[in-house]
């Protein structure tokens, strides 16, 4: 082989190198995301012994590459023939920001960070609705959605508590004495 052969293929080796260079940064900067994680839970929030709040905690978690902003919480109702025949229905979710248990929104998460919101039982909670999905969108338009299965589990936990709680309530009414009337 000539010299002139030898730099030839350095060139083109350099040239490959410098062509793989450019698609890992352009897939690294451009198409490679963050991904946030939302997860739905029921629960109770234990002060002491005999204090507790019973609240519905949503939980966002960022998963990387990079940091991102978790910005607006959505709800959609959705099935197959309702995406077939675009019948989805959206509502945005506004949290209760004079909660001071609860995150507020929009925090900066950095890759592993999350923010949980919390929201007070009521009889016009969202999971009383007939919403099946709830989100959270980020700075780049794109809406995570939480899995179903999680939102099902969580909607059916809050009905059971929700039931409880009122069966206990109306347990300690004082009911109307009739032996006066």
């Amino acid at each position: 082989m000539s010299s002139g052969q030898i730099a030839l293929l350095i060139s083109f080796g350099s040239l490959l190198v410098a062509a793989i260079s450019l698609g890992w940064n352009v897939y690294r900067d451009v198409i490679r995301k963050p991904k946030l994680v939302i997860k739905l839970m029921v629960g109770a929030i234990i002060f002491s012994k005999d204090k507790h709040a019973d609240r519905v905690v949503v939980t966002i978690t960022n998963f990387g590459p990079g940091k991102s902003i978790a910005k607006m919480l959505q709800l959609r109702k959705t099935s197959w023939w309702r995406r077939l025949f675009r019948q989805q229905r959206f509502a945005t979710l506004v949290h209760d920001y004079v909660d001071g248990l609860s995150g507020k929104l929009p925090p900066p998460l950095e890759v592993g960070d999350s923010v949980d919101l919390t929201f007070r039982f009521n009889s016009d909670l969202f999971l009383l609705r007939d919403f099946t999905h709830i989100g959270i969108s980020d700075p780049f338009g794109c809406v995570y959605w939480c899995k179903r299965s999680n939102y099902r589990r969580a909607r059916k936990q809050y009905k059971k508590i929700a039931h409880q709680t009122t069966a206990s309530n109306q347990s300690l009414q004082p009911t109307a004495d009739r032996s006066d009337v």
